[in-house]
């Protein structure tokens, strides 16, 4: 009997589990900082490298969902527990420890359900 109880609520255990885990996006706005040398290129600037390697970090562990650019903002779209946790990610970069880019982190809906997965 206790085995047929266990097996009956195995699925409401693992349901549980599984929503625990769930992770929502949320969207990061890029601009230089302070750090930033107007005078020098992008791969010259302090911490860029690194910066780049922190982002392929993130995209080969599918934190990172996509990328753009527009006019002079960087974007990400990233996957995260909650805005605090996909903060604390983003601030492991190095980059922006030391003011090389400033980043704005907001949560990231989206509405048009198949354009976005």
């Amino acid at each position: 009997m206790k085995y047929l109880t266990l097996l009956l609520l195995m699925p409401f255990l693992l349901s549980g589990q599984e929503s625990a885990e769930e992770k929502s996006h949320f969207v990061a706005l890029y601009t230089v900082g302070s750090l930033w040398d107007m005078d020098k290129a992008p791969n010259d600037q302090a911490y860029f490298k690194e910066h780049s390697a922190f982002l392929s970090k993130l995209r080969k562990e599918n934190t990172i969902v996509m990328g753009a650019r527009y006019s002079d903002t960087g974007m990400i779209v990233l996957q995260a527990t909650d805005l605090d946790s996909a903060k604390n990610i983003l601030f492991e970069d190095v980059a922006l420890q030391n003011q090389l880019f400033n980043v704005e982190v907001h949560p990231f809906s989206v509405f048009y359900k198949g354009c976005f997965d």
